[in-house]
């Protein structure tokens, strides 16, 4: 589980490394940890609880219902990371939390640990929390437990995310995203085989 946790996590750690670069007082770490952690933490939930609910469908074929979604984020992340530029995951980040910003109907520029930017930006980083928990919940894990050390780990990696942001800037967001991607894809193996 706690591989799980830290592939997630490495997911938030990038992102906050960007922001990092440029936002990085006591208050913008202490809001992108509580956040990341918080919907990191709640995500997995929300998927357990439709997974539960789908596991006596699909019994004979559950581990592979399970580890599928798993290893499709880890291999979404791995292209993400090969095919990317070093300079490339950061403008990725910008542009996409650009687009989320312009649909909630603020301007592109602010602070993005503030306000509905933060709320979307969290959001939109634990989906593969999401879809982590539905996995879960087919297997039927102890939840809670999952739930708790994901969002603690999240709003550690976030944490460092932004204070390494300041100091080295996205030079390590791709190695952190590398690594989550092949940590989900074993764990995704290792669910259907288990």
């Amino acid at each position: 589980m706690i591989l799980i946790a830290v592939g997630l996590g490495a997911d938030a750690m990038s992102i906050c490394m960007g922001i990092g670069i440029r936002w990085n007082t006591g208050r913008h770490r202490f809001r992108l940890a509580w956040h990341m952690g918080f919907f990191q933490f709640i995500m997995p939930i929300i998927g357990w609880s439709i997974g539960e609910r789908v596991a006596g469908a699909v019994a004979s074929v559950a581990p592979y219902v399970a580890g599928s979604p798993i290893i499709f984020i880890g291999l979404k992340m791995l292209y993400e990371a090969i095919t990317s530029k070093p300079g490339d995951l950061a403008q990725k980040e910008e542009h996409a939390f650009e687009r989320a910003v312009e649909k909630a109907g603020a301007r592109t520029g602010k602070d993005p640990t503030r306000g509905w930017s933060l709320v979307f930006l969290s959001v939109a980083t634990s989906l593969d929390a999401l879809v982590v928990g539905f996995s879960l919940g087919i297997k039927n894990v102890n939840i809670w437990g999952a739930s708790i050390l994901i969002g603690f780990t999240a709003a550690a990696m976030a944490l460092a995310g932004v204070i390494i942001g300041k100091h080295v800037g996205m030079k390590l967001g791709r190695f952190a995203e590398l690594a989550g991607a092949f940590v989900l894809i074993a764990l995704g193996i290792s669910f259907m085989f288990t």
